[in-house]
């Protein structure tokens, strides 16, 4: 799913948005993959979470509630306030997104069974690993609204984008318009590559075509 935007990578939909303005959408550089070689591409459904030490009867709740509303081809993004020290998300939660079509989670904290998760070719970005259970130590609170992750708002519904160089999210709203200026532009830019590769100054090919 979402097959059309395989040529499009990070750095170009960035370059995109700050043409429209929009130059704070890449998420922090420290969220990084879980392997080398992921890719993937749909609208947020998300989570807000936070730390919580207290006795909870239901702890993971919220995330039942997500898993409930969620569709084929969204990326679960789950922020949680600066929690690090557990890993709220994990192998049998992927498992079960993973039939209903989600195959993949975007975090500002930590994960635990990761090995499971990359040997079911589960997509992850996130700040790290953790071996301990959320349970006790945070809770979801809130499914599909707006969060901060980290250091990017996302809304339900923004399209997320993710590869070796990190996470951009795109707002809803221009959608439409970034995929079909980056195409543009990537056509532009292996024009650019073509005159490079010639011998031709970088600053002549930046002076006739803008792109660099």
């Amino acid at each position: 799913m979402y097959d059309q935007w395989r040529p499009v990578y990070t750095a170009l939909v960035c370059d995109i948005m700050d043409q429209l303005g929009y130059r704070d959408q890449a998420l922090a550089h420290d969220i990084r993959p879980t392997r080398s070689d992921t890719w993937f591409a749909g609208p947020a459904v998300t989570l807000s979470a936070c730390e919580n030490h207290g006795p909870n009867p239901d702890p993971y709740g919220r995330i039942f509630e997500a898993y409930d509303i969620m569709q084929p081809g969204q990326v679960v993004v789950l922020a949680t306030n600066g929690e690090v020290k557990s890993g709220m998300w994990g192998e049998l939660l992927s498992t079960a997104a993973a039939a209903r079509g989600v195959h993949a989670i975007v975090t500002d904290g930590l994960v635990r069974d990761i090995r499971k998760m990359d040997e079911m070719g589960f997509g992850c970005f996130c700040r790290g690993y953790s071996p301990l259970d959320s349970a006790g130590r945070c809770v979801a609170e809130q499914v599909n609204v707006p969060v901060s992750c980290a250091g990017v708002l996302v809304r339900p519904g923004d399209f997320v984008l993710a590869d070796v160089e990190g996470v951009a999210v795109i707002p809803a709203a221009i959608v439409t318009e970034v995929f079909t200026k980056s195409m543009q532009k990537l056509e532009g830019e292996n024009t650019v590559r073509d005159e490079l590769a010639a011998g031709h100054s970088p600053r002549t090919v930046f002076d006739k075509y803008g792109i660099l």
